[in-house]
């Protein structure tokens, strides 16, 4: 079964090639393999190639990442489990290396599946990559050459069931712990053209400022935010909540959206508030820049650069309930989705224009309890700088749209091209994997253990693609 694939940069290939990292998992747990394969440099487009990396991961690995290392040549394989860190060469026979932690990670063992978490990053913004693993109180950042580690403390909570043998509430495990730690993000807070840390939980932001000597042991400002009132966290379990740190109004500060979700099908509310940075950092006592609120169903939020002009777009995805969404449902088996891609306007009643939308539908298989065909995603599919956008036509077929961005043209036109995808239901990474200006496109779906890694090169075929980057292949 393919859990996640994940397109990277972290060697130096040539022609701008990106490789591929796909990881998998073997059989059932206790005794489940979890398996990780590398396709380096444009690989992905030449089956069997002997560069081609797989390896079965140990038992004690919690979570992976590949990435480029100081000290260490090639792209390196890190594992983080309990005890620490552990950097393997994915070229060569470079020796392996142990970075220990302090009394250890509170990373139980993981009998299901696997994931990559960016675990090296260039947090400090010095220019040196370094590493941040989870801790109890925060994270650690470790040097990745000295092995030295100090500790952030982060905003993290947790939640408890505990033994409760009697009805209506049956809980029959001693202690069920579930840990969450905070989303990360890095944009510049406030204004010194460093990047800065965000560490964004439920009822609260810390901003760590990065400085000459990297980032500071504890948070340089903190924010307070209240998602939902009493009630509602009282069933928090039907709550979501989806904050961000970007640079929404494109003046190279960050911003914060902030998405929460609560309520059930018949009675769900997304409220989506943008509080813009000023300058001074971004605050939330000021009234948001924009307020965007849907009654009766679920937002969710993307960012892209869409048009190519370096600024990012706001992409919304709504699906509506209520009694004429779960008739649809029910008669014709598909869901209907709306698209919208948005950018700030103070002019408008909530501080928001739509540049486009549309609207596609899933179809739901009720009898496997999955959506049939594959979930829409952007990429530049005919090399011109303007990203497109590829929707499922039918269980095996997705169409082409492709992005202008003319004054006088919707941002997607028309349908331009259709391309068969072999997979009942699935999802997508987009990525240049031959460094050609055209992205490929990387199938999979993690339902089905009989379904294959599909991927498809791009041969130049759409309309706008310059004559030399059309394939001769047939």
């Amino acid at each position: 079964m393919i859990e996640q694939v994940w397109p990277l940069e972290v060697s130096q290939c040539e022609n701008g090639e990106t490789d591929l990292l796909v990881l998998s998992t073997d059989g059932g747990p206790p005794e489940q393999r979890k398996i990780l394969t590398w396709l380096p440099c444009g690989a992905g487009l030449r089956p069997g190639d002997p560069s081609i990396v797989r390896r079965t991961l140990p038992d004690d690995a919690v979570i992976v990442d590949v990435a480029a290392v100081p000290g260490r040549s090639g792209a390196q394989l890190v594992l983080v489990g309990a005890s620490g860190i552990r950097l393997e060469s994915l070229i060569g026979d470079e020796p392996a290396r142990d970075l220990e932690i302090p009394g250890g990670l509170p990373l139980a063992p993981r009998p299901w599946q696997i994931g990559r978490v960016e675990i090296v990053a260039d947090w400090n913004a010095t220019g040196r990559p370094s590493a941040l693993v989870p801790s109890l109180r925060g994270g650690w950042l470790v040097d990745l050459e000295s092995g030295e580690a100090r500790e952030l403390e982060m905003p993290i909570y947790a939640s408890y069931m505990t033994h409760m043998p009697f009805l209506p509430a049956t809980v029959w495990k001693w202690m069920i712990q579930e840990v969450s730690w905070p989303t990360l993000a890095r944009a510049d807070d406030n204004g010194d053209g460093r990047l800065d840390l965000f560490a964004l939980s439920r009822w609260a932001i810390w901003i760590y400022h990065a400085g000459p000597d990297g980032l500071p042991n504890e948070p340089s400002r903190r924010l307070d935010f209240v998602p939902f009132d009493e009630d509602m966290e009282r069933r928090h379990q039907a709550t979501v909540n989806n904050y961000f740190a970007r640079d929404i109004d494109g003046d190279a500060r960050a911003d914060l959206l902030l998405s929460t979700i609560g309520g059930g099908m018949m009675d769900g509310r997304s409220s989506t508030r943008i509080h813009v940075n000023s300058g001074a950092g971004v605050s939330l006592d000021a009234k948001p820049a924009a307020l965007r609120e849907t009654e009766g169903g679920f937002s969710g939020f993307l960012f892209a650069d869409i048009d190519g002009d370096g600024g990012e777009e706001i992409l919304e995805m709504t699906m509506e309930f209520g009694i004429v969404q779960i008739v649809r449902i029910l008669v014709t088996r598909r869901a209907e989705t709306r698209m919208r891609v948005l950018a700030l306007d103070p002019e408008s009643p909530d501080g928001t224009r739509s540049l486009f939308e549309t609207d596609f539908s899933f179809r739901l298989d009720f009898s496997e309890s999955t959506i049939s065909g594959m979930i829409p995603s952007l990429g530049d599919w005919n090399g011109d700088g303007v990203l497109d956008l590829y929707i499922a036509r039918n269980d095996e077929e997705i169409g082409f749209r492709l992005g202008s961005k003319a004054k006088d043209e919707p941002l997607f036109g028309k349908l331009k091209g259709t391309q068969r995808v072999p997979l009942p239901n699935g999802q997508g990474r987009v990525a240049d994997l031959n460094g050609d200006g055209l992205d490929e496109i990387v199938a999979f779906s993690d339902a089905d253990t009989e379904t294959p890694l599909v991927v498809m090169q791009n041969l130049g075929r759409l309309p706008g693609t310059r004559p030399e980057l059309r394939s001769t292949e047939p």
